[in-house]
């Protein structure tokens, strides 16, 4: 049988052995091959092996760049494991040993954001100093704890020396909340700051997991929500926050929303509190509770002609520093006549003056209509109708004369004083105060004697007067509610009955307002008191200005008046016109206060009776018991066998029964 044709019959070379062509062949094709396998064999090699090694490099160098740290990548994964969140690691977001690389690792990548993780909150520091604060009763919603709360490592210095010293004084359980991002542990906080361990503040470190890295909205979030918790095992009863412009923004947005939906009080410190505002130390958590409760409005009745002494009054309260505080409203109140000086400068006149184009106006003029002169009766109740205290408990009201001028710290002693005698705690708030003054007289209400202030045990402070004050004076929106209703049914009983002329005779001299006799009688009849002003030194909060004096418009000119009696005589002869104008305070408050500790309690300050005698509490509140009985009878038209009618709150009824005589009366008479 023949063989099959071959595949490929021209190629002889297929089918012979490669001996000759192995590179130790010495033929010329084996010698050729070797020389070039030891020309380019190695070096092909090296390139392949530079090759494969670059490509390594380049591999390793991305694994590494994209690796979970924050030396070079500025997006680490975050884990959400305990040992991870233990300490300031678990704040920053990295491990310990990249957190102290973490400043040259921030530098290096400036310039793109830190602030980018935005996962789920995590308070690993704050529940055990929170349970700890159980010994201060926060579990209670009335008590003594005063919160401090700051996320700026500047606003915490800023308020740290003022929480230190409130601790100091012992009055409140004073807390202090660190809410920022800074990864600072609270035991060099307090050493940057000087604090020791005299300075008994309960610290919290209210900061939330991964800090450095959170966005606003997250760190917004943690302070809302941390002060939520705080407020759960705390109570506050006031929160104080730097409102300087160091602040966090994230931090005053969170905080302030979850307070107001809470109820709770914030109190904002301005620049330069630390100077201005260390009287703050001194209140008690009840007082502060209510600063931003109380509301002040402003009261001014202009006479005739009195351009020079209105615009001067203006000016100094423009001058006045209200810190923090809501600024109070402003009533003026014009008589049919206006000079061209008063009406220009009112033309340009804005009140608050910091006020901007968004915020409204705090200012109400009012004109009066009649051309011809008031009377007593119609001066007083137009006067009194000026004002009224929406919320008679909170809303209280400053009298003051065109006469006077007024230091830029007045609203701060006003504020002191009130949130102190009027909103501390029991037992240092006295019901019988009607009202602050600002201006200690020369004279006494009849302005024919001299007055000298008393001195408590040598020591010169505050006292309390039973004569009041239409020059600069602050009353009480519940005692000026019932001052109402006191010279609605006086002046009914004035009209019906026949008054006794030993009660009908005037004790407030005819340079000052009519209105001021109604309030005297009121505070003999309850026993009520103001409380005075009086510093070491001449200094004062206000000063009256006398050159431009004139009587009030209720009274008959000068000439008109009988000169044999000293109350109704020439009032350019009154003691009161004569006195010295009294420099007005421009340091500090607490550089003034007489005392350097709290300020004293009501029964420890000296008492005067309303004609300057000093009396004991049991004297006075037995001579008003005496008074109030005469008046019952003579000018209340009560009978002196009928028992005493219950007092009720805010009225004067229970002084007066014409109402229940009539209403007995007409039933009489319905009977027949």
């Amino acid at each position: 049988m023949p063989l099959p044709p071959r595949l490929f019959p021209g190629d002889e070379e297929l089918g012979k052995k490669d001996d000759d062509h192995k590179p130790g062949a010495r033929t010329p094709l084996g010698i050729s091959w070797q020389h070039r396998r030891i020309a380019y064999g190695p070096h092909k090699r090296n390139l392949k092996r530079a090759a494969l090694g670059l490509v390594v490099l380049i591999f390793l160098y991305y694994f590494f760049k994209n690796m979970p740290t924050d030396l070079e990548n500025p997006r680490p994964r975050l884990r959400y494991d305990q040992s991870a969140g233990s300490g300031s690691a678990a704040r920053s977001g990295t491990t310990p040993a990249q957190g102290s690389n973490q400043k040259a690792g921030l530098e290096e990548v400036a310039d793109i954001s830190q602030h980018y993780f935005n996962g789920p909150i995590k308070f690993y520091q704050l529940a055990t100093t929170l349970h700890a604060a159980s010994r201060t009763k926060g579990s209670e919603s009335v008590n003594q704890n005063i919160l401090f709360a700051a996320a700026s490592l500047k606003s915490a210095s800023i308020l740290l020396p003022i929480a230190c010293e409130m601790a100091i004084r012992g009055r409140n359980h004073v807390h202090f909340a660190l809410m920022g991002r800074d990864d600072i542990s609270m035991d060099i906080l307090k050493s940057v700051n000087g604090l020791s361990k005299d300075c008994k503040i309960i610290y919290h470190d209210a900061r939330p997991d991964f800090s450095v890295h959170s966005t606003d909205y997250r760190m917004e979030v943690s302070c809302s929500a941390g002060f939520n918790h705080i407020n759960t095992f705390v109570h506050p009863q006031a929160t104080f926050i730097d409102a300087s412009g160091q602040e966090e923004l994230f931090f005053i947005r969170g905080l302030k929303d979850r307070a107001n939906n809470l109820g709770r009080t914030i109190i904002e410190l301005p620049e330069n509190a630390e100077q201005t505002l260390m009287w703050t130390t001194l209140l008690d958590s009840s007082s502060l509770k209510a600063w931003n409760q109380v509301s002040i409005d402003i009261l001014i009745h202009a006479p005739v002609s009195s351009s020079g002494s209105l615009i001067r009054l203006l000016d100094s309260l423009k001058r006045s520093d209200f810190f923090s505080s809501a600024p109070p409203r402003l009533t003026i109140e014009l008589p049919h006549e206006i000079d061209t000086p008063t009406q220009r400068y009112l033309e340009h006149f804005r009140w608050p003056p910091y006020a901007d184009q968004n915020s409204g106006s705090l200012l109400a003029i009012h004109h009066r209509i009649p051309q011809h002169g008031l009377t007593e009766d119609e001066n007083c109740i137009r006067f009194l109708e000026s004002f009224w205290p929406a919320e008679p408990s909170t809303s209280h009201v400053l009298v003051l004369s065109p006469q006077v001028e007024l230091s830029h710290l007045f609203f701060h002693y006003l504020k002191y004083n009130m949130l102190e005698y009027k909103y501390g705690i029991i037992t240092n708030v006295d019901e019988n105060l009607l009202g602050i003054s600002l201006d200690l007289p020369f004279t006494q209400i009849n302005d024919s004697t001299t007055f000298s202030p008393p001195l408590a045990n040598e020591t010169v402070g505050p006292f309390l007067w039973q004569a009041p004050n239409s020059n600069a004076a602050l009353y009480f929106g519940d005692k000026w509610v019932e001052l109402h209703d006191f010279i609605a049914q006086s002046l009914s009983a004035q009209r019906t009955l026949i008054t006794p002329t030993t009660l009908n005779e005037k004790l407030v001299s005819q340079t000052y307002p009519s209105w001021l006799e109604h309030i005297l009688n009121l505070a003999r009849v309850r026993g009520y008191y103001m409380l005075y002003p009086n510093f070491e030194g001449s200094d004062g909060l206000a000063t009256l200005h006398t050159e431009l004096y004139q009587s009030p418009e209720e009274y008959p000119e000068p000439e008109q008046q009988p000169s044999s009696n000293e109350l109704t005589a020439d009032p350019a002869h009154h003691l009161s016109l004569k006195q010295k104008e009294a420099p007005l305070v421009t340091k500090s408050l607490l550089s003034i206060l007489p005392f350097e500790a709290d300020l004293p309690t009501v029964p420890e300050m000296p008492l005067l009776s309303w004609d300057g005698k000093p009396v004991t509490p049991v004297e006075a509140k037995s001579s008003a018991e005496s008074y109030r009985q005469i008046f019952r009878h003579r000018i209340g038209g009560c009978d002196t066998t009928a028992r005493d009618k219950p007092r009720v709150a805010l009225a004067a009824g229970d002084l007066f029964c014409l109402l229940d005589n009539r209403t007995e009366k007409d039933e009489d008479e319905a009977e027949v």
